[in-house]
């Protein structure tokens, strides 16, 4: 029996395309000043200014103000303002420390984003959002123990955050505790019923483990996001795991009625036409399909070059396993078909 490779991506990046032209790349640069001067000059910006010129020790209003600057990704202002606030009142609220971390770090500012976390928990030892806060700075440069202390210290405080335990799963699976990650995911969905992320998280991990209860947290985060190709991808790639193929058929359609370009949701089609239905016919279809969605799909070619082969056709087999290479040079599956089909050792 052919085994050849089967590529499960779960996410996608999109690279944004480059233009050739100097002028065009000038041009952009010029329409993007001249939206971020229009948004500047917001009705809204000009009313704080004008309050804050009637009331110039008003901490709220420099808050309010720097989180429209924040939103126009004008980090400097957005700091400068909360730094504002917090010098005129620093123990009453939380949200001007989380304000001056949230710019300085979106500035590259990390350092002082952590220590302005840390003197928010000491000036407001309650700050829920304080403690989050620096677990995610602890997250981001993978310090996981001390991510799950400050977690911890938030859910002393308010046990009912869901958001608190869904990073402690975070937390746990990256450090490869899949029992504990788990066991987290599931009391962030008891804490919350409509937390998509903490469903889904919990049914990929049940998925891995081949639970059926997998299905029900996965139409869980249906439930709050119907249209979730993410979600009907991880059901469908269940069934397929599972041998469950006319479910797995069924999911993989359903998802194709959202985005008949899911180049994943076509290849695996075409997997398990190969593979289970004995299809190649129906197969190379898919494979087909796949590679229209994505021209640099490697896998795909290679799938199809055996669906050909399969078929007799030598010359279509050998310009697929080609193309398989050139999209992906040292693509040793794709190398190894290639010199077998042209009889090289």
């Amino acid at each position: 029996m052919m085994r050849f490779l089967v590529a499960f991506v779960l996410s996608i990046i999109l690279i944004d395309g480059c233009t050739n032209s100097a002028n065009k790349a000038e041009n952009k640069d010029i329409v993007k000043k001249d939206t971020l001067s229009a948004e500047l000059n917001s009705k809204e910006l000009q009313s704080l200014n004008d309050l804050l010129k009637q009331d110039p020790n008003n901490a709220s209003n420099y808050y309010k103000r720097g989180k429209v600057y924040f939103g126009f990704k004008d980090f400097p202002a957005a700091a400068a303002d909360a730094k504002r606030a917090l010098s005129i009142d620093s123990l009453k609220t939380d949200s001007f420390y989380i304000l001056f971390c949230d710019a300085n770090f979106a500035a590259g500012k990390t350092r002082l984003a952590k220590e302005t976390l840390e003197r928010c928990v000491k000036n407001i030892p309650t700050s829920t959002k304080g403690y989050l806060k620096l677990a995610e700075l602890y997250f981001f440069v993978k310090k996981y123990k001390e991510a799950i202390t400050n977690i911890n210290n938030t859910l002393k405080i308010d046990q009912t955050i869901a958001l608190g335990y869904f990073m402690k799963g975070m937390c746990y699976k990256e450090s490869g505790d899949s029992t504990l990650a788990l066991s987290s995911f599931q009391t962030a969905c008891e804490q919350d019923d409509k937390y998509y992320d903490a469903f889904v998280e919990t049914g990929r991990l049940l998925a891995t483990k081949k639970n059926p209860l997998c299905i029900e947290y996965f139409n869980n985060a249906l439930r709050i996001k119907p249209q979730s190709t993410e979600t009907i991808y991880f059901v469908a790639k269940f069934y397929q795991d599972t041998k469950r193929i006319p479910q797995a058929i069924d999911a993989y359609n359903k998802l194709l009625t959202i985005d008949k370009k899911d180049k994943h949701a076509l290849y695996n089609l075409g997997f398990i036409y190969f593979t289970f239905l004995k299809d190649i016919e129906k197969a190379k279809g898919y494979f087909t399909q796949a590679i229209d969605a994505d021209g640099d799909y490697a896998e795909a070619y290679l799938a199809r070059g055996i669906c050909f082969e399969e078929l007799k056709n030598k010359p279509d087999a050998e310009a697929d396993y080609k193309m398989a290479v050139q999209v992906k040079p040292n693509f040793e599956p794709a190398i190894e078909k290639l010199n077998t089909l042209l009889g090289k050792k």
